[in-house]
């Protein structure tokens, strides 16, 4: 019995000492990533690292974080941040986002997040490029506001992003957002009627993105990967009377630019031209024209309101038929 207590309390020794090595190893790494962000021109602030998860888990407790990239203007911060792995592989992690809300900048706007229960769970393969292997994103109730009104909201989130094949830049993405609820400044520019339902019913989507590379930890320290290719297989939504499924596959160029066809299932199109026009897709004297194409198109799919429409992308520009929609936004990851 005396050596039995003898070898767990051996055991116990080693256990607590590999535990302090390496919880020590992940608070130095992430002090050295800071450093040599702060080389490279960032902003990269954290005001304390703590060690907790003894014993099962190595985590790092960071306090009062800022972040900033001086080319491309992008910037967070929040007042903590919590990294986690498993003991057996460092390659695990769960990063878990603050309830207090978390400020992000680029030169254009400023938003705040405040999220509930916001953990992501990546999976890096083992190697010395950490490829992103998955990625999920899950949450409760989050909202994204400004100064000048809010963005949106929803009850929860939750988004995947999987490798099709080890060292292939080709990934399932999925997102499905519960009562998702877009703000005022949405609502104004669509100019919605008072009336209209706050949140959506449904709100989700899958879709297959090839990059230009494979995401892994060279996505952190240098460019990000780019979209080239996208197939979207199915993105839905119903808002009050208004129900869309989208389809279709794209390419994209260096510039962003996108090319391709989008398949569009459109239920209420009046509501939908309303909100065009409203939010300055489609001019007011050629609102007369596209009434009467949409009705022509309705009527020839036996419908009233319903209308199954294609979406053209080419050269930066989007039309649906001989109807010009403006240009395309540009896809491109800062």
């Amino acid at each position: 019995m005396g050596k039995l207590i003898g070898f767990i309390v051996v055991l116990a020794l080693l256990w607590v000492g590999w535990w302090a090595i390496a919880s020590t190893g992940l608070q130095r790494g992430i002090s050295k990533w800071f450093e040599a962000r702060r080389a490279e021109g960032w902003q990269a602030d954290v005001a304390r690292i703590d060690k907790k998860g003894f014993p099962l888990r190595l985590q790092a407790q960071l306090n009062d974080v800022a972040l900033a990239d001086p080319r491309s203007g992008l910037g967070v911060s929040m007042t903590q941040l919590d990294i986690a792995t498993p003991v057996y592989w460092p390659g695990y992690v769960t990063v878990a986002l603050p309830e207090t809300p978390v400020t992000l900048a680029s030169p254009a706007l400023r938003t705040t997040l405040t999220a509930n229960d916001a953990v992501a769970d990546l999976r890096l393969r083992p190697g010395a490029s950490l490829q992103l292997e998955s990625l999920a994103l899950n949450g409760g109730t989050w909202a994204v506001d400004t100064p000048i009104g809010s963005v949106a909201g929803a009850d929860d989130i939750a988004f995947s992003m999987v490798q099709q094949t080890r060292g292939a830049p080709v990934y399932d993405l999925k997102v499905d957002a519960k009562s998702l609820t877009p703000g005022a400044i949405p609502r104004g520019f669509l100019g919605l009627p008072a009336d209209w339902p706050l949140a959506f019913e449904t709100f989700t989507g899958t879709m297959s993105v090839t990059f230009d590379k494979v995401w892994d930890r060279s996505a952190l320290n240098r460019s990000r990967p780019q979209p080239r290719a996208i197939t979207l297989n199915l993105l839905q939504f119903v808002w009050g009377d208004v129900e869309i499924q989208a389809s279709g596959d794209l390419t994209i160029d260096a510039a962003g630019l996108a090319t391709g066809t989008v398949s569009v299932k459109a239920e209420n199109w009046p509501a939908l031209l309303d909100m065009a026009q409203n939010a300055g897709y489609v001019r007011q004297d050629f609102r007369p024209q596209a009434e009467q194409m949409l009705g022509a198109l309705a009527q020839m799919s036996g419908k009233t309101n319903g209308l199954d429409l294609a979406i053209t992308l080419d050269d930066g520009r989007m039309s649906m038929g001989f109807i010009p929609l403006g240009r395309a936004p540009r896809i491109l990851i800062r």
